[in-house]
């Protein structure tokens, strides 16, 4: 909504707004006695720090890759996400017992269902940008896995959701807002800013400054949600509610700027809708039946 109704047109900044937010909000939390920070020794912070990278790098290579392909090839290469993550997640064995066939094909609707949402223009790309893309989806499939991870208690950290946005944020704000500056975002955001104030305008400012307030709130609150439900769930699933909410976004982005969704587009959205439930639904039923089957061990 920042980038559409004010045109501003620097996501490092954006994002560095996201970390910002994450930054007063922990401090908040910590001001008024709602959260206490775990003591972190400085191996516990070097992997930190080494995680904070591969964030900043993942958004990195997808903004980069953005500039040599088209947004529709984009969204159907990220699509895949949940695909690198099931291959990630059996080579690290971060999923041992591995998935069932169930699994496998709960997904086929996941992945295809986005590609026909975002139908577009496939061709506009160069090999370069192809192999960006290719790379940002990996990076975010990486991204998750090791998200996972650590809220779980690998790489000796076992963070609650709270701890590692309190610990993130700070380092994340760092590396984009010097990202910002070195490629020339935050001299080219100061000039965009300067030009909305003028003697006829002298607010012009303020509805943007709010703005970027109010993104990074509810950045704040999703990252909270985000980070809870990594943990309580797996690497796998958080992907395959990535997939869900780029099609949502579609559709919220269709109601607010008034676009016309084609029936392809509109066929997709629900594919990959049904394919969210089924994948649901199959995972489940397969904790379930884990479950019962221990009981009738246990008796």
């Amino acid at each position: 909504m920042v980038l559409q109704w004010h045109q501003f047109g620097f996501p490092w900044l954006v994002t560095a707004v996201h970390s910002l937010g994450g930054i007063i909000g922990m401090r908040l939390l910590v001001a008024t006695g709602h959260f206490k920070p775990m003591h972190l020794d400085r191996q516990q912070k070097r992997l930190l720090w080494i995680f904070s990278t591969l964030y900043t790098v993942n958004i990195a290579v997808s903004n980069v890759s953005l500039h040599y392909v088209s947004v529709p090839l984009h969204q159907v290469v990220r699509g895949t996400v949940p695909v690198f993550t099931v291959l990630i997640s059996l080579i690290w064995r971060t999923a041992p017992q591995g998935y069932s066939w169930r699994v496998y094909a709960s997904l086929v609707p996941v992945v295809v269902g986005v590609g026909l949402a975002t139908y577009g223009d496939y061709y506009s790309f160069t090999i370069v940008g192809f192999l960006l893309t290719l790379l940002g989806t990996v990076l975010a499939a990486t991204k998750t896995v090791v998200t996972n991870t650590i809220l779980v208690g690998g790489y000796r950290l076992k963070l609650p959701a709270l701890d590692l946005l309190y610990q993130l944020s700070p380092l994340a704000f760092a590396q984009t807002i010097t990202w910002a500056a070195v490629n020339g975002e935050l001299s080219a955001a100061w000039a965009f800013v300067r030009s909305l104030q003028s003697d006829s305008n002298p607010d012009g400012v303020y509805p943007l400054v709010m703005a970027l307030i109010g993104n990074g709130a509810i950045a704040f609150l999703l990252n909270i949600a985000s980070f809870t439900a990594s943990k309580n769930t797996s690497a796998l699933a958080m992907t395959v509610t990535g997939n869900v909410k780029v099609v949502l976004a579609v559709v919220l982005g269709c109601a607010m700027f008034n676009i016309t969704l084609s029936r392809l587009s509109t066929f997709g959205i629900g594919l990959t809708l049904a394919g969210g439930a089924g994948y649901s639904a199959v995972r489940l039923n397969e904790a379930q039946r884990i479950k019962d089957q221990a009981s009738k061990s246990i008796v």
